[in-house]
């Protein structure tokens, strides 16, 4: 689920593009290491953005009363870092960008058409709550570089999303004694996610059908 929610907030931010008025030359999850990726012009370009997963808290136990499980829901957090570089002098111009925002967005445009198109979406993916923007800050440029006139910002959304959990093993055994996972063996969204419905917009797990492989581990039981 929570790749699941990386990936749906990068489809969402590149599906409603074309109404901002720009479009991302760089959507990705954060890379590692960082800095090598941040001023290699091949790796990234502006105008930029990256998502991941940061944690979450408010861990509740609930029922689901369509499936007739228990859950545990979870309010996760995700950072959203947008970024645009503009060579004009003066630093302003990579915040407010410049005459033509389809060439020269700035930072400013950036954050404000991120934020608006994630706000309040549940992505198709069962969000017990949606997406809910929280605080935004500046990302200061790391200490003596001048490598790249960039200006960027990072926000913090969260949504609450639920966990299947399986019960007190003592009492429900057969809760643990099989196990059913669906595979995705190139890395997650690469080139693209593996979508259960490419239909639909966001993107959803893969059932057996579109999973690259699905493992059944069945445990022995005693005589």
């Amino acid at each position: 689920m929570i790749a699941a929610i990386e990936q749906a907030m990068l489809a969402r931010l590149r599906a409603v593009e074309g109404s901002l008025g720009f479009s991302w030359k760089t959507l990705t999850t954060f890379p590692n290491p960082w800095e090598a990726d941040l001023y290699s012009d091949a790796l990234v370009q502006c105008p930029a953005a990256w998502v991941t997963f940061s944690g979450w808290n408010g861990a509740v136990q609930a029922y689901n009363a369509e499936t007739g499980e228990d859950e545990l829901h979870v309010t996760g957090s995700f950072g959203l870092m947008i970024a645009d570089e503009n060579r004009r002098p003066g630093e302003q111009y990579q915040r407010h960008g410049g005459p033509n925002p389809a060439t020269e967005p700035g930072s400013y445009r950036l954050l404000l058409g991120a934020v608006a198109a994630l706000e309040g979406q549940s992505l198709n993916l069962g969000l017990v709550k949606p997406l809910s923007c929280g605080p935004a800050r500046a990302v200061a440029p790391l200490v003596g570089d001048t490598k790249r006139p960039m200006s960027r910002y990072a926000v913090e959304l969260t949504c609450t999303f639920p966990i299947a959990v399986t019960g007190d093993g003592e009492t429900d055994p057969d809760a643990l004694l099989r196990l059913h996972a669906n595979w995705d063996l190139a890395p997650f969204g690469d080139p693209v996610p593996v979508d259960r419905d490419p239909l639909e917009p966001g993107t959803q797990l893969p059932d057996d059908d579109h999973a690259d492989a699905t493992s059944v581990v069945s445990l022995g039981v005693e005589e």
